[in-house]
C-alpha cells in the first residue's frame, strides 16, 4: 500500500509542469513526511528528520557529492 502511494505521488509530481527544482524537492519531501506516518513509532522520528532536510542543505550536499 505504501509503495503504491509513493508511486502515485511521484507520478503526480512528475506530471506537474513549470515546477522549479525547489518546488519539486519540497513536493517530494511532503510525500516523504506523509509516508512517515506508516512507520512504526520507533522509526517515525528518524523518518521525519530525514524529510526535514531543507532545499539549501540538499543542494549543498548534492554539489559536494557531484563536484559542481
Amino acid at each position: 500500500m505504501m509503495t503504491t502511494r509513493k508511486h502515485v505521488a511521484t507520478f503526480l509530481l512528475l506530471t506537474l509542469t513549470a515546477c522549479t527544482k525547489q518546488q519539486y524537492y519540497e513536493g517530494l519531501n511532503a510525500g516523504h513526511r506523509a509516508s512517515c506516518l506508516e512507520y512504526p513509532e520507533s522509526e517515525y522520528a528518524d523518518c521525519v528528520d530525514e524529510a526535514e532536510t531543507s532545499f539549501e542543505e540538499y543542494k549543498n550536499q548534492r554539489e559536494q557529492a557531484t563536484g559542481n
